[in-house]
């Protein structure tokens, strides 16, 4: 296969590397540990949607699930889900809406089954957990080429860490083929949405920290900064949930837009430039997580003023996206998210002209000096993009796993001995 392959994916630079080779099957070849060269530190890289600039490298095989792990089937008794490791988000609530059912993917239809893997956040999240969280079963191969089928109320005492880590971290030990997923009943949608200023934004943090399970608050500050506030709409909690979004009344810019399934809505309007993907831009996100804001927003909101103030081009900025509700009650223990107590998870976006390594390096130490003033209110990191090129990487995989590091660690040992899955 030529050098100079493209793969057609939503991260720019995967987009771009000149790929050693690329596959579309899970075979036993792919095990053999002389496929990867000792000296270059070569691994497989593992494209399931695409939107990780990690899914393909210069000079590395990539196996990209889309095109024979794309099968998602939905039974209409149990209404379980399932799908292939290579089903974009946006193809699985298309899927669903069908059948009038739905599943809290993300702000982004564009990953794919790694977006659940990893944890998986969404505006649904307060209501219906991570998308971890309702994860029934999974079929795949460990990195030792040893196949593995786990169901969620079938695991045997040798199966319960690997079940855990599956659930938060199985892109270093696992290639995973198959998920079964519970389904949520798709229910209407009312955002409120639009421009805000720093104190309407500091106002606003302040009120969602009080928000029932079916609210949630997500915002981005680029050139200027736009909220939506999302509320599902189900009879039994209409009421209390008019009362809080009346309570956003008093913000002239916020209008409100109603929609009858999770699937109509597209976050993020187009004036902000953000999602038209710039094809001449490479970039790099780290997504952190942090607690309740509390007495800390004003101070919070300064520097958040500050990094912006700072940032090296228009094409970054930071966002942020409420957890909470049933992401603190759910699964304490039994999966590798091990950081329950969050209530937000915000993101520092850089991008940069490509090939332009000045730029680069300037826009990566923006993130880095971002991140830095922002760790004092979320200490710890969604490791929703694996950044094993970058030096964040070792310190971002301990602030991401915590006190189940070493699990995970013995887990590769075990089950990745080649090294032949991403690097810890």
């Amino acid at each position: 296969m030529k050098n100079n392959i493209l793969l057609e994916v939503p991260n720019i630079n995967s987009k771009d590397a000149k790929l050693k080779k690329l596959i579309y099957e899970v075979d036993d070849s792919l095990f053999n540990e002389n496929k990867y060269s000792d000296e270059e530190f070569e691994h497989l890289c593992i494209c399931s949607g695409g939107t990780t600039s990690s899914c393909a490298k210069n000079g590395f095989t990539t196996l990209d699930l889309r095109k024979n792990y794309s099968k998602i089937h939905l039974d209409r008794k149990t209404n379980l889900v399932t799908i292939g490791g290579g089903v974009i988000m946006g193809d699985l609530v298309n899927h669903l809406q069908k059948h009038n059912r739905s599943f809290p993917i993300g702000l982004s239809k564009l990953p794919g089954a790694g977006y659940i893997l990893t944890g998986g956040v969404s505006p649904l999240s307060r209501a219906y957990g991570l998308a971890i969280d309702n994860i029934e079963s999974i079929k795949g191969f460990l990195g030792n080429g040893k196949f593995i089928s786990l169901k969620k109320n079938q695991i045997n005492p040798e199966e319960q860490l690997i079940w855990e880590a599956i659930k938060g971290a199985a892109p270093f030990f696992s290639i995973i083929t198959e998920i079964e997923l519970k389904t949520i009943q798709s229910n209407p949608i009312k955002v409120i949405e639009g421009f805000v200023n720093l104190n309407e934004l500091s106002e606003i943090i302040k009120l969602s920290e009080e928000f029932p399970e079916n609210i949630s608050l997500q915002w981005i500050y680029a050139q200027k900064i736009y909220i939506y506030i999302f509320a599902e709409l189900n009879n039994l909690e209409d009421k209390r949930t008019e009362e809080y979004l009346m309570l956003l009344d008093k913000f002239p810019a916020l209008e409100k837009q109603f929609y009858e399934n999770f699937n109509k809505i597209n976050f993020f309007p187009k004036e902000l430039n953000l999602y038209d993907l710039n094809a001449n831009n490479h970039s790099e996100v780290i997504s952190l997580l942090g607690e309740d804001l509390k007495n800390d927003i004003p101070i919070f909101i300064k520097c958040l003023s500050e990094i912006m103030d700072n940032k090296p081009n228009n094409s970054c900025y930071v966002a942020s996206q409420q957890l909470g509700g049933k992401t603190k009650k759910l699964n304490h223990g039994s999966s590798f998210f091990v950081h329950r107590k969050s209530t937000w998870k915000p993101w520092i976006y850089a991008s940069w002209k490509k090939n332009d390594l000045q730029e680069k390096e300037v826009a990566l130490e923006w993130i880095y000096k971002s991140w830095s003033k922002l760790k004092r209110f979320y200490p710890n990191i969604h490791l929703a993009q694996l950044h094993n090129h970058l030096n964040s990487h070792e310190e971002e995989i301990a602030l991401a796993f915590g006190n189940r590091m070493n699990e995970l660690k013995t887990l590769k040992n075990i089950f990745d001995p080649q090294g032949i899955l991403p690097p810890l």
